[in-house]
């Protein structure tokens, strides 16, 4: 039985990662209006695809912005041609990076106080995932104990910015989330700062902090 459903209930980069994970070989056609585009897989990995008027990475492109349409995925079905080269990772990265939503990010990252942390085991593709400027500077804070909104304050980025960039690199499994932050307690506090006093008398101690 072909997996088939409406995209205004299944997350279009939801079906993709099911294919992947199957290692499935096959074509998923989305239809849209008068367009209808088509995405190839062999073992798993996009291999083609095309609308009515784009062929390769700008037939992803165009199809990965549609947020209506049905879909089916027809197991066996070949592609006659080979024109993308792309990591399914790299797919739902561009996938993610349209979404403009609330609503859809909050699905997965429901507070700006989740913490998060780079995946050690990287699924295979992730290496050739392309970051843009902006989306390497969220991540080189990412250390699996600043929140959303401690990373947003020290790249000087709006925490929703840098919840939809974090979004996208959960979705391609470059980072994982860990926890949600939990409020310091008031005697943590002040347990935090016994040890603090006790730091300043030894060696570090003896330089002060401008």
């Amino acid at each position: 039985m072909a997996l088939q459903g409406n995209l205004e209930d299944f997350e279009l980069t939801d079906v993709i990662q099911l294919i992947q994970l199957g290692q499935k070989d096959g074509g998923l056609q989305i239809q849209i209006d008068e367009d209808i585009g088509v995405m190839y897989f062999k073992n798993g990995m996009v291999i083609h695809a095309k609308t009515n008027f784009l062929r390769g990475e700008p037939a992803i492109d165009s199809i990965l912005s549609w947020k209506k349409g049905r879909f089916v995925f027809n197991p066996g079905e070949e592609a006659v041609e080979n024109t993308v080269d792309l990591p399914i990772q790299q797919v739902v990265l561009e996938a993610a990076r349209r979404i403009d939503e609330l609503g859809k990010i909050q699905k997965l990252i429901p507070s700006f106080d989740i913490i998060v942390t780079i995946v050690e085991v990287p699924a295979v593709g992730v290496n050739n995932i392309n970051l843009m400027p902006e989306e390497w500077k969220v991540l080189s804070f990412v250390d699996g104990s600043r929140t959303i909104k401690e990373i947003a304050q020290k790249i000087n980025i709006s925490e929703f910015k840098v919840s939809k960039i974090l979004y996208g690199m959960i979705s391609s499994s470059l980072v994982q989330i860990v926890q949600r932050a939990e409020p310091e307690k008031p005697e943590q506090k002040k347990d935090e700062t016994k040890e603090k006093k006790k730091e300043g008398r030894g060696f570090f101690g003896l330089f002060r902090k401008k």
